[in-house]
């Protein structure tokens, strides 16, 4: 039986999400001495049923044996759980939120270690994917539990952590109370099929950050708000600032940076409302973005440590344009558009739900070849390289 959660099938629940997940967020790009990754290959075994998962499974060193790749589906990898294909139909009988008596359970296991540098920075383990619940353990005590299999899942594994090396197990439940709500008309395949890795946050960081880009068609301005999320892992103290502005892909500055505190004050009831800095613009002489020329411009955000000394930085790619229903027409920037669409899925013939930024590249070629302007990506959330793309 799993540790700790075995006894509480949190996988039968509809209604658990989560346990210890972070909260979920935008895509944060950060340096590559912040992240290492744990994609490769893993050591796997194969159950019946997470009941059946004995605790020697998950605890203790990383054991040797068979091995499969992450990301990747268990399902096409000579596992002998194969994928299985249904429409309208559930591939085992109901009602919700009842589970098939034989439900696979992958347990995958990997060490890794961290450098020196890391140790006065929280570590968070980032998921991609994992089809369908997973289960975390590091160091033979239990990290979190998640669902969502097609968004990420992120865990703080720092006080979990030890020197040396680590040892890792993510137990995957191929079918849980979720599987009724992510039924789709396509393959069900099972496993971690998106990228895992580890990442080094400052104890003080930027959380999130929500950019929303606008064009006023009367005189062609842009319009931006980024509210920046600032994250204490420890007691907030006063004099962190967020510094914020807009430039070109260049990096040619359009406007003036914006600079504000981090609320740190949060006992103070009816008044706080986060730790968040907004800032606005209003900026002339922006080109519009539209499919014909998608000019895309970089919001900047630093978070700035009391001292001047720049605490983390990202970024994210935005586009100026203005979309709204009028007159029973769908305009971008005021001109009537055809929406010619066709359903994706993250899908590849031997990897299945494991695709690449260039398998998404080339679906998206091959559909404009054939005239379609636009993908239909209502299943769920797709990897989020399409969305760059």
């Amino acid at each position: 039986m799993l540790p700790v959660i075995g006894t509480l099938r949190p996988w039968a629940h509809p209604e658990q999400l989560s346990l210890h997940r972070l909260p979920m967020h935008v895509p944060l790009p950060l340096g590559d001495d912040a992240r290492i990754s744990l994609d490769g290959q893993w050591q796997f075994e194969l159950f019946d049923t997470p009941e059946s998962v004995p605790e020697t499974a998950v605890l203790g060193p990383t054991p040797a044996g068979r091995t499969v790749t992450v990301p990747g589906n268990w399902t096409l990898q000579d596992t002998g759980d194969l994928p299985h294909y249904t429409n309208v139909q559930m591939p085992f009988p109901g009602p919700p939120p009842a589970l098939p008596t034989r439900n696979p359970t992958g347990v995958y296991r990997r060490k890794f270690t961290i450098g020196r540098g890391w140790k006065s920075h929280r570590v968070w383990l980032h998921i991609g994917g994992a089809e369908s619940v997973h289960a975390v353990y590091l160091n033979d005590r239990f990290v979190g539990y998640g669902t969502d299999s097609r968004l990420p899942s992120e865990y703080d594994i720092t006080d979990h952590l030890v020197a040396g090396a680590n040892h890792l197990a993510i137990v995957v439940v191929r079918f849980s109370a979720q599987s009724y709500v992510e039924d789709q008309d396509q393959w069900w395949m099972a496993g971690l099929h998106r990228s895992v890795h580890i990442e080094a946050r400052s104890p003080v960081h930027v959380a999130d950050v929500e950019v929303d880009a606008d064009l006023r068609l009367a005189d062609s301005p842009g319009l931006l708000r980024a509210r920046t999320t600032v994250g204490f892992t420890k007691p907030p103290v006063k004099g962190f600032t967020v510094r914020t502005w807009v430039e070109t892909l260049a990096g040619k500055r359009v406007g003036r940076p914006l600079e504000g505190a981090v609320p740190h004050v949060h006992e103070s009831p009816y008044i706080f409302t986060g730790h968040e800095v907004v800032a606005s613009w209003e900026l002339p002489n922006v080109q519009p973005w539209s499919a014909e020329s998608p000019t895309r411009y970089r919001v900047h955000v630093e978070l700035v440590r009391p001292d001047g000394k720049v605490a983390e930085a990202t970024s994210q790619l935005v586009g100026f344009r203005h979309v709204e229903v009028r007159d029973r027409q769908l305009l971008v920037n005021g001109q009537p558009i055809w929406i010619f669409g066709v359903n994706r899925h993250d899908h590849h013939p031997d990897r299945g739900k494991a695709v690449t930024v260039d398998d998404m590249r080339a679906d998206l070629e091959v559909m404009r070849r054939h005239n379609s302007t636009a993908i239909r990506t209502s299943h769920y959330p797709s990897d989020v390289g399409v969305y760059g793309l």
